[in-house]
C-alpha cells in the first residue's frame, strides 16, 4: 500500500492543487451516489506516484449511499469545526437538515482556510499565533465564530490582506455569503408573495454548477496558475 501523507504537510500551490484534486474525486463520487459528508483536514491525503503528488479523499465512515432504502442525508455527520453553517445550527443538529452537495463543498472551503493558516513548515502554529481556535467548540459557539469569520474576513495575524493565499480564501467566502444571502431572499421573497425575479440557488443546482462559481473567480485561477 502506498503510504498517504497529511494535507497539513503542504503549502501555498501544494495545498491548492491537492485539495483541487479532493474535490474532484469527491463530485465524481457524489454524482455516482456516494455522499462522503465529513470533509475535514484529516480525510484529506496525498501520495506520491512517479515523482507528482496525487491527492486522496479518505474515510467513508459517515458517507451514505443514494440507493440506500429509508430516509437518508438528515443525520447529523461531519466534525464541528468544518461543517457547513446550515449543519451547525439548531435544525442542522437535531437532523432536520438534509445534507446538499453544497454542505460539502461549503467544508472543503473551511479546511482550506484552517489548513493555510494554521500550519506552517508542516506544524501546528503555537496557540496566540493561530488563528480559528475558537472554531473547536461545541457547534453553536462554532456556528457564531464562523459566520463572523465569513460576514467580516478579519485578516489573520499570520498573513495580510495582499497575500495571494488570502486573496484566494476571500474570494471563496465571497461565493458563499452570497449564496446564502440569496437562499435568505428566496425565504423571504416566499414568505411575501412577491413577484421579483428569483435565482436559482445552490440547492437546486447541479453539483458542477456550484462548483463552478468558485472556479470561475479571478482568485481562483491566479492561484491555480501560479507556480
Amino acid at each position: 500500500f502506498r503510504k498517504l501523507r497529511p494535507i497539513t504537510e503542504l503549502h501555498g500551490k501544494d495545498l491548492f492543487d491537492i485539495w483541487y484534486q479532493c474535490i474532484l474525486c469527491h463530485i465524481t463520487l457524489w454524482k455516482e451516489g456516494v455522499y462522503h459528508r465529513d470533509v475535514s483536514p484529516p480525510n484529506l491525503m496525498w501520495y506520491w506516484k512517479d515523482g507528482k503528488r496525487i491527492g486522496v479523499l479518505n474515510d467513508y465512515d459517515l458517507s451514505s449511499l443514494a440507493d440506500e432504502p429509508g430516509p437518508r442525508g438528515n443525520e447529523r455527520t461531519g466534525t464541528v469545526p468544518f461543517m457547513a453553517l446550515d449543519l451547525l445550527t439548531e435544525k442542522g443538529q437535531r437532523g432536520e437538515v438534509k445534507h446538499l452537495y453544497r454542505h460539502d463543498l461549503e467544508s472543503f472551503m473551511w479546511c482550506f482556510a484552517w489548513v493555510s493558516m494554521c500550519y506552517e513548515n508542516k506544524a501546528l502554529l503555537p496557540r496566540g499565533l493561530r488563528p480559528f481556535d475558537e472554531w473547536v467548540a461545541d457547534a453553536v459557539t462554532c456556528f457564531k465564530e464562523k459566520l463572523v469569520f465569513q460576514n467580516c474576513m478579519p485578516v489573520p495575524a499570520c498573513t495580510h490582506e495582499d497575500d495571494l493565499m488570502w486573496k484566494f480564501l476571500a474570494g471563496c467566502f465571497l461565493v458563499l455569503k452570497k449564496d446564502a444571502d440569496n437562499r435568505h431572499y428566496r425565504r423571504f421573497q416566499d414568505l411575501s408573495d412577491s413577484e421579483a425575479d428569483q435565482q436559482p440557488n445552490a440547492d437546486e443546482l447541479d453539483p458542477d454548477v456550484f462548483l463552478s462559481r468558485f472556479t470561475r473567480c479571478k482568485s481562483w485561477r491566479l492561484l491555480s496558475e501560479s507556480k
